[in-house]
């Protein structure tokens, strides 16, 4: 049995990296380029990507068989790991200037730890609106990341079906949400 290039790369094997790298990023560079717009940041990102592709090489599972779906995942996680650091740092800078100018009230704080805890209240009340099979899609895909055809798999349901019973309850959600805080 002939071994393919994902494989062959888990083994040190260069060329079959440099096939991957030339085979897959620009690919990779439209999927990243659709989840942030920031071309520098996606080159970035996916240089990253193959240089700990690289230095894990030899600990990265053997038997990938959808090596553009692996990678797209992997690029996801990176560049949403770079935004979530990125929307850290700027809103420690944020916060570091408005508590330059004033300081904020106990009271201040208070009214804002009651009001979040209000939206997570309202949250959960309408997530409880939802049915079963929704609360079951949405923790699949949005808390366990899996695809739409995974979730597909998954569940014994069609692909389209899990399409629709996501936007269903995306849009319950924001309805009932909005009507609660009515």
């Amino acid at each position: 049995m002939q071994k393919n290039d994902w494989e062959c790369m888990t083994e040190g094997d260069k060329n079959a990296f440099l096939t991957i790298y030339q085979n897959h990023y620009t690919s990779l560079f439209h999927y990243g380029f659709s989840l942030t717009s920031d071309k520098e940041l996606t080159k970035d990102s996916i240089q990253e990507l193959f240089l700990e592709i690289w230095n894990t090489r030899f600990s990265l599972k053997k038997d990938v068989l959808n090596v553009r779906s692996y990678l797209c995942t992997w690029l996801r996680r990176k560049i949403s790991r770079i935004i979530y650091r990125l929307d850290k740092v700027k809103s420690v800078g944020e916060f570091s200037k408005s508590m330059e100018g004033s300081q904020s009230s106990y009271e201040d704080m208070l009214v804002a730890f009651q009001q979040t805890e209000e939206k997570k209240e309202i949250l959960n009340r309408a997530i409880n609106n939802l049915s079963k099979k929704q609360i079951e899609i949405i923790k699949l895909k949005f808390f366990e990341n899996l695809s739409y055809a995974a979730i597909a798999d998954k569940t014994s349901l069609t692909t389209r079906t899990v399409y629709n019973i996501i936007y269903e309850a995306i849009h319950h959600l924001r309805k009932d949400a909005l009507i609660l805080q009515m």
